[in-house]
């Protein structure tokens, strides 16, 4: 899992390639985790035991003068252009209010399976995730739109049931591995992110 959710980021800014590759191989979630499977091009890393689907649904936080929405949709075979493989994906979108103003509003996007020819403005409407090698939690990324910053992110399920579901989780990014796509001048004076951060979201 390792080996393909490291280029979620470079996908994610990366937005011209070639045609998508056939799809030669499938793969469970568990299997992509064994070192003895290595991707190929044409790997389809599927969702056979609906482990993304308790993450599927719009959850919220509010406080600190802050109110994040986010939408978190699945996605089959999810092309990685720059891997050349699929898997099947968590897609999420949001809307983030500041002190009653507006700051993002992308949670309405239509759905995408690939960032393949799509603009810079466009695809930083959405983050990528997919499960973890640990199968805990979810690892992607995500762009915090107002300061234009795409960084590595995970989501967190909390108190999760014997069946696996859940009806809160916890968000964080990660500042390390983060693209800055304005010029440094930008940043000066400024926070890490904007977005609130290690917040917990409640489902709605």
């Amino acid at each position: 899992m390792k080996k393909y959710i490291l280029i979620l980021l470079l996908v994610a800014v990366s937005c011209t390639a070639q045609s998508q590759q056939p799809i030669l191989r499938t793969l469970s979630f568990q299997e992509s985790f064994n070192e003895d499977y290595f991707l190929k091009h044409g790997d389809y890393i599927k969702d056979t035991q609906n482990q993304l689907n308790p993450y599927i649904g719009t959850w919220k936080y509010e406080g600190n003068g802050m109110t994040l929405i986010l939408k978190l949709q699945k996605v089959l075979m999810f092309y990685n252009d720059s891997g050349k493989f699929y898997y099947d994906a968590i897609l999420s979108t949001y809307k983030f209010v500041k002190d009653g103003v507006v700051l993002a509003d992308n949670l309405n996007a239509p759905v995408i399976t690939t960032f393949h020819n799509i603009s810079d403005d466009v695809g930083k409407k959405y983050g990528t995730f997919s499960l973890s090698e640990n199968m805990q939690n979810l690892d992607g990324s995500l762009t915090d739109i107002p300061l234009n910053i795409l960084a590595s992110s995970y989501i967190y399920p909390i108190n999760p049931s014997s069946t696996g579901s859940f009806n809160q989780i916890k968000i964080e990014y990660n500042g390390i591995n983060a693209i800055r796509g304005n010029p440094k001048s930008f940043y000066v004076g400024k926070p890490t992110f904007i977005l609130p951060n290690r917040v917990v979201l409640i489902r709605q």
